[in-house]
């Protein structure tokens, strides 16, 4: 576990005395160290230790503080406590789970991620741009860096390249807007009560049918679902062309996915689980859509 004194001397006027604190890590924390502080028998808040490479993923620490701020100013994202410049963070402890990879949704579900997807999308303005195609050429390129020591994924790469080059590009026709780029069902905790969107690590000013296109692809929807998460997020849309978008949007994001994993697990070699989750990622069908695109043509 990393050493957290560093970090509980920077937050002491919120913390009781350090020997008062029960630490527990998140298994969940698969792209940072994540941990529950508890006192008084009673889990009071969550800490966030960034611990991916920045400039490698493209991350903009700044503008996912300020980000997540608004969002906990909305209301949208639990209330956060402290917060220092370099990207680490305390917020609230809050009951709701995230939930499943498998998850399946009711239309009540829907009609809530759809509503605070709405209200994300009004937050504030922040300078870092998001565009996936960028960012998947980004990821690229780094992966690109480290053929010198890694020779052995070069097969990988023009892999990885041999998609990208034929994937279909979206036209977006909205003028961007906060997005989260990356609401999985983890980053979703929700329950009877309240939602809460949480991990903005990924945000910038993008195109809001991208989110809606992670929504659809990670969380299961069908498309009877995906036509309601439309009209729910905003009826005025074309329900066929926005189905369109999706689509081409949800290659987009599995593909990133699929990529994320094994810039994964060149920057974190000691990281046991990368390299078997891109290879798992790799050959299904459920979670690579381009082996079925393979398979048809």
């Amino acid at each position: 576990m990393t050493n957290l004194t560093a970090y509980f001397d920077k937050m002491a006027k919120i913390l009781p005395e350090f020997n008062k604190i029960q630490v527990t890590s998140f298994e969940e924390g698969f792209s940072n160290k994540v941990y529950r502080l508890d006192w008084n028998k009673v889990p009071q808040m969550v800490l966030r230790v960034p611990a991916l490479d920045e400039v490698a993923f493209g991350i903009d620490r700044q503008s996912e503080i300020a980000v997540l701020l608004a969002a906990a100013k909305a209301e949208i994202s639990p209330p956060v406590l402290w917060h220092d410049d370099q990207g680490i963070f305390a917020c609230q402890f809050v009951v709701q789970a995230s939930l499943g990879w498998d998850v399946k949704h009711s239309n009540s579900s829907i009609k809530r991620i759809a509503n605070a997807l709405a209200q994300a999308h009004a937050l504030p303005k922040v300078d870092h741009p998001f565009c996936i195609y960028d960012l998947i050429e980004h990821y690229l390129q780094s992966i690109e860096s480290f053929l010198p020591t890694r020779p052995d994924v070069r097969e990988e790469l023009a892999y990885l390249r041999g998609l990208f080059s034929n994937l279909p590009r979206v036209e977006s026709n909205y003028a961007p807007v906060v997005c989260h780029n990356d609401l999985n069902p983890k980053n979703v905790l929700i329950d009877d009560d309240a939602i809460w969107l949480i991990d903005w690590e990924y945000t910038g000013m993008g195109d809001p049918l991208f989110d809606l296109a992670v929504v659809t692809r990670s969380h299961n929807l069908t498309r009877e679902q995906q036509i309601f998460f439309i009209e729910s997020y905003d009826a005025s849309l074309d329900i066929e062309g926005t189905l369109n978008k999706i689509a081409q949007y949800s290659l987009a994001y599995s593909l990133r996915e699929m990529i994320w994993l094994l810039l994964k697990h060149l920057t974190t070699p000691d990281d046991p689980d990368a390299w078997p989750f891109y290879v798992d990622f790799k050959a299904m069908p459920s979670l690579n859509p381009f082996l079925e695109i393979s398979a048809s043509q």
